[in-house]
């Protein structure tokens, strides 16, 4: 089992290496630190809820609820998380670390960036008609970036979006079972027949 662990953690170490330092280049060098700083996602949240709060119906606010509930479930959830494992940061420990964004002193595993962007990815996935890939596709690269940047190891934005994608579903989950029908992309039952 210890050989197990030791050879999982070399190839995590393996793969961060790939990413922070052998696939660095200039584009990603800017594009990276963007996708990981939280303050640059404000300018999009406050556009979507004013475009909410003048165009929204009960099933958009119920939308904005679960959203919400499941950030907060996988960003506390995360944290929780992080008190029980412990792991340091690579930036701290591991030598050569390209670092472009602040290694905090924090604890490394899970993401929290990846556990709030997949669940905002997976209430999107299962809510939305439109648009539905596009937050997977950001919230994956939100995920990279953490590793790019040389604060996380690959399993911990991985461990991130399965908690996040856990979170998003079951907010989901008990949102259709409270209020029924407010999921417009669930199949509507059927009529009953006259017989």
């Amino acid at each position: 089992m210890a050989n197990a662990v030791a050879g999982l953690q070399s190839l995590d170490v393996w793969i961060f290496h790939l990413i922070n330092r052998s696939l660095q280049n200039p584009v990603f060098d800017l594009l990276m630190p963007i996708l990981s700083t939280k303050e640059y996602l404000i300018l999009p949240a406050l556009a979507g809820t004013l475009l909410l709060a003048l165009r929204g119906g009960r099933r958009e606010w119920l939308l904005l609820l679960v959203g919400v509930a499941a950030v907060a479930l996988g960003d506390q959830g995360a944290n929780l998380i992080k008190a029980v494992f412990q792991r340091t940061r690579p930036c701290h420990v591991l030598p050569d670390v390209h670092l472009l964004a602040g290694c905090t002193r924090s604890f490394s595993l899970p993401s929290n960036h990846a556990s709030n962007m997949f669940a905002i990815a997976a209430v999107g996935w299962l809510t939305l008609r439109r648009w539905r890939w596009a937050l997977p596709v950001l919230a994956a690269a939100v995920a990279y970036s953490r590793v790019y940047l040389g604060v996380h190891y690959p399993s911990d934005v991985v461990a991130g979006a399965l908690w996040g994608l856990v979170g998003g579903w079951v907010c989901t989950q008990v949102a259709t079972h409270a209020v029924p029908g407010w999921n417009a992309t669930r199949p509507k039952p059927a009529p009953p027949s006259s017989a």
